[in-house]
């Protein structure tokens, strides 16, 4: 018995440890305000700006006890598999709602605003139901997404390092802001969860009204990468476990190269955030494979919705329309006007475009540069743009690959995109 409490508290210590160095690197990468146009956003959004470090030492205090308290599951077990396809059955009731909301207000009609409270007020309940299932839903899901990073050898001495750790929760929501005349991430911050729509909207006219050349779009994220990993859980077990995966991949990386410049650049950030998703999405299938066979879908591409920044449920599409295509040509377009300076064009055409995703099912309540420089990121997404020197070549490094872990040690000391043209030329 004192053998297994001290083995408890060592594996703690090392937890915490971890965890402040993941506080030190995201308080000092990303928020040093350089210029008066930084300066100006960080005293714009104070009043909302997410409390890190608190959450973190919440967090990891959770991650502590949960780990003393809750009780040991037989991961291999019909009644684990049931009990987490049952919390998660809740999640995707939860996700449908908060569908709906988005549909209502991208609708933007009137009396929308008085359906969109009732459907805020239904998710506060069904959130409270969650809550006692919550932590031995995380426990197996997370020894189920190390067994199998353990078998893809993605560890050192027979345990993955950090430790798979995270939490159920409603993720910040992440201000991004762009140039007008061109799509890039000038800036991201990241915002309290719980702010509502009108104050998320109040944000961005705030900012590209008091900030020169600015496109600006509050979004929300199904995964942050702190330690404990936030998830969201309003989505299928596919998505869930993917993204579990992906969060790690990031924690992964963080020792590294790779992982310490993601901030350095934007290009470093959307090959740092492939490499998440490749990896990613190789784990989930992995995982399912193990333990939900029945869960695994005929091909490993997924649907656009189930692209990891969003988090949205599956929308009601019309049968014909192919929202992959429709999306890379509106890219493609706004690219092309960008570069020839049509700014208004660009805009209204965005707008035009957003409108037509509504009318087939797909409810963005915002479509503008801004939009595009965070979900470009993700370069396996179809917000990508169209001349992609990323995805192609890390996709063809991953085949080259003898397996993923190979895969992760070959771009793991990536520095700069010309460590990546060298590795594939």
């Amino acid at each position: 018995m004192l053998l297994r409490i001290l083995s408890r508290w060592r594996l703690l210590t090392l937890l915490a440890i971890i965890a402040l160095g993941g506080v030190a690197l995201r308080l000092f990468s990303p928020w040093r305000p350089a210029d008066p146009y930084e300066a100006r956003v960080y005293e714009l959004v104070a009043p909302y700006r997410f409390q890190l470090a608190r959450w973190e030492v919440q967090a990891v205090w959770a991650e502590a006890q949960e780990r003393i308290r809750v009780r040991t599951v037989d991961i291999e077990s019909l009644s684990a598999r049931t009990l987490v396809l049952d919390y998660l059955e809740v999640g995707r009731e939860i996700g449908a709602l908060k569908g709906e909301v988005e549909r209502l207000v991208a609708e933007d009609r009137e009396g929308n605003r008085e359906r969109v409270a009732q459907l805020q007020a239904r998710l506060q309940t069904l959130r409270a139901l969650q809550e006692a299932r919550r932590p031995v839903v995380e426990r197996i899901l997370a020894e189920q997404v190390t067994v199998v990073l353990r078998e893809l050898d993605l560890g050192w001495l027979g345990q993955p390092l950090p430790p798979v750790a995270f939490q159920f929760t409603e993720p910040p929501y992440y201000l991004i802001l762009s140039p007008r005349d061109r799509i890039e991430l000038r800036l991201g911050v990241h915002l309290s969860p719980g702010l509502s729509l009108d104050t998320r909207e109040a944000i961005e006219a705030q900012a590209e009204a008091e900030l020169p050349n600015t496109s600006a779009l509050v979004e929300g994220i199904g995964g942050f990468a702190t330690w404990p990993t936030m998830v969201i859980d309003s989505a299928d077990i596919r998505w869930v476990v993917n993204t579990i995966a992906h969060e790690w991949v990031h924690t992964y990386l963080v020792a590294y190269p790779l992982g310490r410049k993601y901030y350095d650049s934007p290009d470093l950030s959307a090959i740092n955030e492939t490499v998440a998703d490749i990896a990613g999405e190789e784990i989930g299938r992995a995982v399912l494979a193990r333990f939900y066979p029945e869960q695994l879908p005929p091909t490993p591409t997924p649907t656009p919705t189930q692209v990891r920044p969003t988090g949205t449920p599956t929308p009601t599409p019309t049968p014909t329309f192919d929202f992959v295509r429709e999306m890379r040509i509106t890219r493609e377009t706004v690219d092309r006007l960008l570069a020839d300076g049509k700014v208004e064009e660009a805009e209204a055409y965005m707008e035009a475009r957003r409108r037509f995703f509504v009318a087939h099912g797909y409810y963005i309540r915002k479509l503008n540069q801004a939009y595009f420089a965070f979900h470009g990121t993700y370069r396996t997404g179809p917000a990508a743009p169209a001349e992609d020197p990323i995805a192609p070549r890390l996709r063809a490094l991953r085949q080259q690959s003898s397996s993923l872990a190979d895969f992760l040690r070959t771009v793991r000391g990536i520095t700069r995109l010309e460590d990546l043209f060298a590795l594939v030329p």
